[in-house]
């Protein structure tokens, strides 16, 4: 279909880990660690023999749209309430709890021991290489409680150095996470785009808030701007996360007596399979950037708008499928988690397209068969960065596209594309990655130049420039392992691999060219 351009203005989704005491059958508290080395793809000596295990395998089933869900594994009282009885404790399968040494790297077992503090130190990865604008989640302290209830990772930024910056949010095994409940304020999980009734976070703290006392805000994550606000009536509860990630939530209510009570409660976003977010400044000037994701393994050049080998805002979107769209890159018959063209999930929730912000996901329902693999929920031509309500139709709502069941060990390779514009000054692109849920990369204002700068398009870049981001692989479990990564393997694209120079081109190249060769599993 044509475009019209108007330019005047599951956790984190993760399962609990298999329960049970003691070392599964196949696994090994002891001997020589060797794991793949994510910043080449090849394989590294993981070092020292290692007694400190990690996690199991994470499923990637998304939980429902609000509250707790067993994707989490329950809940946590931030108020500081704790249980008397001894709390029930998934155990690692795949070796024991704390060891001496830090792994890196998925192991020969398959475990997966990247974001986990192995030898329970505080800190985690510290002698892990990585590459600049990689990101994971991260888990302090002993690595068995990793999917108890109440607990919950935090998130790693690999630093412009080549080192694994400090953990950031979360709940963790450091904080005694596992001997919480959940009677007083606790952690929620929902999927993006989903809305969420933020009442049901604060559990029992709330039950003595005098009538029409009760106020919620909400912090957003870095990079998500406009921060959608909190809406509906009665009490105004109702919060719709259009992004990734985790989210503060402050609760204020007042009690008999005049006295005021706070607490806070984090809010983690997350959907299954692979979701691209971009974002951009809309507050300077009408500005339009466009997302795309070749299809897995294939080389063929570019085509503005999407081709049958890219999903764009020209076939990508639902016009795009009612009006013919040539993307058929999974079978129609396939059965989740393998890769599906359609997929119409029996809980409605997991149906993230249905939730689409400015009225899209209503038509995404209304079509009746799910949502497509993949997909861009909704292409934004323009949008009023004042307005911080979702549901308008001229909100700033972030270009996503989505793989709700990727394929394994087919690199998929992600673009902007900067379609047109009237703004004066530069315009930053920020591309965030996230696998089942877990931040992979946060790449544009991270993870290019020497030293590091953010990707910058120019005024005079406008209809023109064409930024090739990253490749990314999620990684084909092998059957006789123990354990598995639950994320994915993210490659930023440099034009200068030694300068770790963004690959910046012009869209008359693009449509000619693919771009660099794919990363190899062997090496650099």
């Amino acid at each position: 279909m044509s475009r019209l351009r108007v330019l005047s203005v599951f956790p984190v989704v993760l399962a609990a880990a298999a329960s049970g005491a003691g070392i599964a059958a196949g696994c090994s508290a002891e001997g020589e660690r060797f794991a793949l080395d994510r910043t080449t793809g090849g394989s590294a000596n993981a070092g020292g023999a290692g007694g400190a295990g990690g996690a199991g395998a994470a499923g990637d089933g998304a939980g429902g749209p609000t509250g707790a869900s067993e994707g989490f594994g329950g809940l946590i009282n931030i108020d500081g309430g704790s249980t008397q009885e001894t709390p029930h404790v998934e155990v690692n399968p795949c070796g024991s709890a704390c060891g001496p040494t830090e792994l890196c790297g998925v192991d020969e077992l398959g475990v997966d021991h990247d974001g986990l503090d192995d030898d329970c130190d505080g800190e985690i990865d510290e002698t892990c290489p990585c590459i600049p604008g990689q990101a994971h989640s991260c888990f302090r302290g002993d690595p068995s409680f990793r999917h108890s209830p109440g607990c919950f990772p935090g998130t790693q930024l690999c630093a412009e150095t080549g080192s694994w910056g400090s953990c950031v949010g979360g709940v963790h095994a450091d904080e005694s996470c596992h001997m919480n409940d959940g009677t007083g304020c606790h952690p929620m999980q929902t999927a993006p785009l989903a809305k969420v009734d933020l009442k049901e976070g604060t559990g029992s703290f709330s039950e003595d808030a005098l009538a029409g006392s009760e106020v919620w805000t909400v912090a957003c994550p870095p990079g998500v701007d406009p921060c959608p606000s909190v809406g509906g009536t009665d009490p105004a509860d109702d919060f719709k996360p259009l992004q990734s990630g985790e989210y503060t939530v402050t609760y204020t209510k007042r009690v008999a007596g005049g006295e005021t009570a706070t607490c806070a409660y984090p809010l983690f976003v997350g959907a299954r399979g692979l979701r691209v977010e971009l974002e951009w400044e809309h507050d300077r000037a009408s500005v339009d950037l466009d997302l795309y994701l070749h299809k897995p393994n294939n080389t063929q050049p570019w085509t503005i708008g999407g081709s049958s080998v890219a999903c764009g805002y020209g076939n990508c979107t639902l016009d795009g499928f009612l009006g013919g769209s040539s993307i058929r890159w999974f079978d129609d018959g396939a059965t989740p988690p393998e890769p599906v063209n359609w997929y119409l999930d029996p809980e409605e929730a997991n149906n993230t397209c249905f939730y689409a912000p400015r009225g899209v996901g209503d038509a995404w329902r209304a079509n009746g068969q799910g949502c497509h693999n993949p997909r861009l929920d909704l292409d934004n031509i323009s949008c009023v960065h004042r307005i911080t309500d979702p549901d308008n139709p001229n909100f700033c709502a972030p270009e996503n596209i989505n793989v709700d069941f990727p394929p394994k060990d087919g690199w998929m390779r992600i673009a902007v594309h900067y379609f047109g514009g009237t703004a004066s000054t530069d315009v930053h692109p920020r591309v965030k990655i996230f696998c089942n849920g877990e931040l992979g990369a946060d790449l544009g204002p991270t993870g290019f130049y020497d030293p590091e700068q953010p990707v910058s398009f120019l005024p005079e870049d406008s209809g023109d420039r064409f930024w090739l981001v990253a490749d990314v692989l999620f990684p084909k479990p092998d059957p006789g392992q123990c354990g598995g990564s639950n994320t994915c393997i993210v490659r930023p694209i440099y034009q200068d691999e030694a300068m770790k120079t963004p690959f910046l081109s012009d869209s008359r190249t693009m449509v000619r060219e693919f771009g660099p060769a794919y990363p190899s599993l062997s090496g650099p």
